[in-house]
């Protein structure tokens, strides 16, 4: 290991910008390296499950808005409308456990995209209320995520595996 790769991984302390003593500088790991998942079927589920969780949250509020301007408006179309909605989005929950049951976190092996009565890490955040909408959002926009149990970093990439590495010895021959 030479005082490059040392150099890479050690911490670096960063002006955090607000006022308080005990905050003024936090150690920061600007190169840590991200873990990668171990084969393409497993990117594959976690990049449906992630999909499957979007929409059901997109048709929940939908199916809300249209019930309940059906109760304003007395139309029953709009609340068959907004029935169908919402049985869409509890039918779609089916294939999201399914899927969602094999989005395992690399570091910790807790599922990250299915219900967990875990503990969550003292660093993870939400978005609207949800840990699980905001790792959903990275896999989709970001191709990675934060796990909110370990807080580890993960890419949506495949592991490099030593079989596929050439062996420098080989090459001299």
């Amino acid at each position: 290991m030479g005082i490059d790769s040392i150099q890479a991984h050690k911490p670096r302390l960063q002006d955090t910008g607000s006022a308080t003593p005990h905050s003024m500088c936090a150690v920061m790991w600007h190169s840590h390296p991200m873990h990668h998942l171990r084969s393409a079927s497993v990117v594959h589920h976690f990049r449906i499950a992630a999909f499957l969780w979007f929409v059901i949250c997109m048709l929940v509020p939908v199916s809300v808005g249209l019930l309940v301007q059906s109760v304003w408006f007395e139309n029953f179309q709009l609340t068959m409308a907004g029935s169908g909605v919402a049985m869409l989005s509890l039918l779609l929950v089916i294939p999201l456990w399914a899927e969602g049951s094999n989005t395992n976190c690399p570091l910790c092996w807790t599922p990250v995209l299915t219900p967990k009565a875990c503990s969550k890490h003292r660093d993870a955040r939400k978005l609207m209320g949800s840990h699980r909408l905001r790792v959903a959002l990275a896999i989709l926009f970001k191709n990675q995520f934060r796990c909110p149990y370990c807080n580890e970093s993960t890419a949506l990439e495949l592991r490099h595996s030593p079989r596929h590495v050439t062996d420098h010895w080989s090459q001299l021959d």
